[in-house]
C-alpha cells in the first residue's frame, strides 16, 4: 500500500518493510509493508487488526518481530536522535498529578533535549489553548479541557511532516 507520492519528496516519512508482530501465538501485523508521505494519513480498522502494535512499532516503543521500520530514513527502535525529531501522543491517560501542565510539558521538552526549553513550551501551550490552565495540576482540569491535556502530553517536538 502506497500513498500517492508528492514529486516535492520522494522519501517517504514513514517506511514500513515485511513487518510483522507475534504475541506468542497471535498475529497483530503480519508481512506488512507501506509508505507514508507528507499529508495527513489515518489508519482505520476493526478491533483486533494490529492498528495499535503498528503505531507502537512506527513510535519505536515495540520492536517489530519481523521486518524494518523507518522513519525520516531512519531506524527507529533504539534511536533517541529519532526520538527528538517525532512527535508521540500515548494511548495511556497517565500523567504526573504532582506537576503542573506547564512542568509536565516542560518535562517532556527535556527529554527531548530541548534547548531554549521556554518558547517551544509556550507555543505548544498556546496551540492547544491552555494558557489560561497551564499551571493547574492535571486532575484540576475542566472536562472541555482534557482533548487539548492529551494533545499537551508530547507537543514540543516540531515533526518534519508537520512543516510540509
Amino acid at each position: 500500500m502506497t500513498a500517492d507520492r508528492p514529486a516535492a519528496d520522494p522519501a517517504p516519512v514513514i517506511d514500513v518493510r515485511g513487518v510483522s508482530k507475534w504475541f506468542g501465538n497471535v498475529v497483530a501485523v503480519n508481512a506488512l509493508s507501506l509508505q507514508v508521505y507528507p499529508g495527513i494519513t489515518g489508519l482505520l480498522g476493526p478491533n483486533g487488526a494490529g492498528k495499535t502494535s503498528l503505531v507502537r512499532m512506527i513510535a519505536g516503543l515495540a520492536a517489530p518481530s519481523e521486518g524494518e521500520v523507518r522513519v525520516l530514513g531512519e531506524p527507529v527502535r533504539g534511536n533517541p536522535g529519532i526520538y527528538r525529531r517525532m512527535g508521540v501522543m500515548s494511548d495511556h491517560e497517565t500523567v504526573y498529578e504532582f506537576l503542573t501542565g506547564r512542568e509536565f510539558v516542560e518535562f517532556a521538552g527535556r527529554l527531548h533535549g530541548l534547548v531554549p526549553l521556554g518558547p517551544p513550551v509556550d507555543r505548544a501551550i498556546e496551540a492547544v489553548g491552555m494558557t489560561d490552565a497551564q499551571n493547574r495540576p492535571p486532575g484540576h482540569l475542566l472536562p472541555r479541557d482534557a482533548a487539548a491535556d492529551a494533545s499537551r502530553r508530547h507537543p514540543c517536538p516540531r515533526p518534519r511532516a508537520a512543516d510540509t
